[in-house]
């Protein structure tokens, strides 16, 4: 008997936000940092310092300067934002309107999203910066934590960032899209 199999490669299984809130519940995750990113589970790096100080000193920066100004947005840490049909990622920071609901981030919430970039640098500049667009977040960042510069992509259309641009840490970084919003580079790394 002659067994006729499929001529294209295996394809990978590809899981809902719905289907990963599940193995999260069930405890698959604990002890453990992940993301699910185009519907695949992808472990998250441990952080060396220089990737947890710069976090720590956007979060810090961004919110002061935010309450300087009288705005309702407000700045967390490592949320993980729900962008349907298969992403949950867990981006270093973010500015955001915060509803006062138990559920995660949606894109409507979204001024700015931020990642910091030391090992995953091509990830945050690629797939991560793609997902993104794709999703319509206004305004992009990515600290590149070697080449001390900060990566802004803003104006998404068709699931590309139409404008950007690159700036050292060691200068005025301000906001393409949260008009006024400036917070001063140096030191950060």
């Amino acid at each position: 008997m002659e067994m006729n199999f499929p001529s294209d490669p295996p394809q990978p299984f590809r899981l809902r936000i719905e289907d990963y809130e599940l193995l999260d519940r069930s405890g698959v995750f604990e002890g453990q940092r992940v993301e699910l990113i185009d519907g695949v589970i992808i472990a998250v790096n441990a952080e060396l310092l220089p990737h947890t100080r710069v976090k720590n000193e956007l979060m810090f920066r961004l919110r002061l300067a935010l309450g300087a100004m009288g705005l309702t947005l407000e700045t967390l840490v490592e949320p993980t934002l729900a962008l349907p049909p298969g992403n949950m990622p867990q981006p270093d920071v973010v500015v955001a309107q915060v509803p006062r609901v138990r559920d995660y981030l949606r894109v409507e919430n979204l001024a700015i999203v931020i990642e910091v970039g030391a090992s995953t640098l091509r990830s945050d500049l690629g797939v991560k910066k793609a997902l993104y667009a794709l999703h319509a977040v206004p305004e992009y960042w990515v600290v590149d934590v070697e080449a001390r510069r900060l990566h802004q992509f803003w104006a998404p259309d068709d699931g590309q960032y139409v404008q950007s641009l690159t700036t050292a840490l060691a200068s005025e970084l301000r906001s393409a899209t949260v008009a006024g919003l400036v917070i001063d580079g140096n030191g950060i790394l």
